[in-house]
């Protein structure tokens, strides 16, 4: 179910942290072991070895940042999970920072 968000589609990181904030995400995400598309997101599944307090520091921060996402953790039997959806027009961000299934 998609529900609508009256937040701007932008960033608000500074431009000199975005490096920084880039290489975290690709760091956090090497543990990922499955892919799930969703009509208006992702869903990653991550690997046992994750240290799951790194996931939710990187997440409140990004959430600062770009509050046109919607992050949640998930823990269940699968394991721990991170859903991100966004707006129609923001799919291409999300896909283009968490991937895409293969």
């Amino acid at each position: 179910m998609t529900v609508a968000i009256d937040v701007p589609i932008a960033c608000t990181l500074e431009p000199e942290a975005m490096p920084g904030r880039l290489d975290d995400w690709q760091s956090l995400l090497e543990y990922v072991q499955e892919r799930e598309m969703m009509d208006d997101g992702i869903r990653v599944l991550f690997r046992p070895t994750l240290a799951l307090d790194r996931l939710v520091r990187l997440v409140a921060a990004e959430h600062q940042c770009c509050q046109f996402f919607r992050f949640a953790i998930t823990i269940d039997g699968r394991g721990v999970g991170l859903e991100v959806r966004a707006p129609q027009e923001a799919l291409a961000i999300v896909t283009s920072l968490f991937g895409t299934v293969a």
